[in-house]
């Protein structure tokens, strides 16, 4: 299990190392259900395609390995 917040940091850090990625400044994790949601915020100038699918790939992979603790 990790921390909502700490998987944040673990993403945004992901999701930069993707061509475009540097572009993200903010990543957000939310529950939703029982499982959980992604929001990436991104400067002006970035492909928003390019963010769409980092995103989606890092939450993909990190779904697989981690389970989310929500301690608000």
């Amino acid at each position: 299990m990790v921390a909502a917040k700490d998987l944040e940091l673990i993403a945004l850090r992901e999701i930069r190392s993707f061509p475009g990625g540097e572009y993200v400044c903010h990543v957000e994790v939310e529950p939703a259900g029982s499982d959980w949601v992604m929001t990436a915020i991104a400067r002006d100038g970035a492909d928003l395609d390019r963010i769409q699918y980092a995103v989606s790939l890092t939450t993909k992979g990190l779904k697989q390995r981690y389970a989310v603790r929500f301690d608000w």
